[in-house]
């Protein structure tokens, strides 16, 4: 589904006017307290969890961004030791990004076992083995590729805690509980047969829905995932081709 926040959205609107005008379950009174403290709980949790894991994005694509930009330098500094060199350096490069690029699975070097920057620092290691002297251009670009590779291992492992920082089922637990306790007061504000009435309160039960569905798509990281990995992985595809 591509925007399931919308579809959740409406079908909840949807669903809910009807029901908040045909069925009388509200109550004669309700205490705006009760209505009022339990909105202020449920949105604070939420904006807590939710700049968590906005937070969590943004270092989650500036590590890949980090890791991607050394990848294209290893990819461009490379020609120094010919070309043959550089299409090896293409051909490692080629492997990790395309699949990225076509499958979409753009967390697979770090959620899983990876063999890139294993292949990479075996293909350093035997360009500087290569040849008994090396040129300036070639010893500076071994020495910034050790150094390179170093940064990619750290990268990894902070991508990895990075992914592994979701929100626990405790917390979770007591979010879907509060959310229950916000739908049920809201419903039971009078609604039987007005039309405006309805439709407010099944727009607040809509938005309420798409909230808590945003924040579990972030904790999983499905909200923004084209944005993460792809289109970074395009871009370094693109330099390798020839296109930029």
């Amino acid at each position: 589904m591509k925007y399931p926040i919308i579809v959740v959205s409406v079908l909840s609107f949807l669903i809910f006017t009807p029901l908040y005008y045909f069925l009388s379950f509200s109550l004669q009174k309700i205490d705006v307290v009760f209505i009022t403290i339990s909105i202020f709980l449920f949105s604070t949790l939420i904006g807590f969890f939710i700049s968590r894991q906005t937070t969590r994005y943004a270092n989650i694509i500036q590590k890949v961004t980090d890791f991607d930009g050394n990848m294209s330098f290893l990819y461009r500094a490379s020609s120094c030791f010919g070309d043959e060199a550089k299409a090896q350096v293409a051909s490692i490069l080629k492997k990790h990004y395309e699949n990225i690029a076509q499958s979409g699975d753009w967390d697979s070097y770090f959620a899983h076992k990876s063999t890139t920057i294993t292949d990479l620092t075996n293909l350093v290691v035997a360009l500087a083995e290569s040849r008994e002297s090396l040129n300036p251009a070639q010893s500076g670009f071994i020495s910034r590729a050790y150094f390179g590779l170093g940064e990619l291992q750290k990268i990894r492992k902070n991508l990895i805690a990075l992914y592994k920082e979701r929100i626990p089922k405790v917390q979770w637990f007591l979010i879907f509980a509060l959310l229950f306790v916000l739908v049920l007061a809201v419903s039971f504000i009078p609604s039987y047969m007005m039309l405006l009435a309805s439709v407010i309160k099944a727009a607040f039960v809509s938005a309420v829905f798409a909230v808590v569905l945003m924040l579990y798509k972030l904790n999983n990281l499905s909200f923004f995932e084209a944005h993460i990995g792809q289109s970074s992985a395009q871009d370094v595809l693109d330099i390798i081709d020839g296109v930029k």
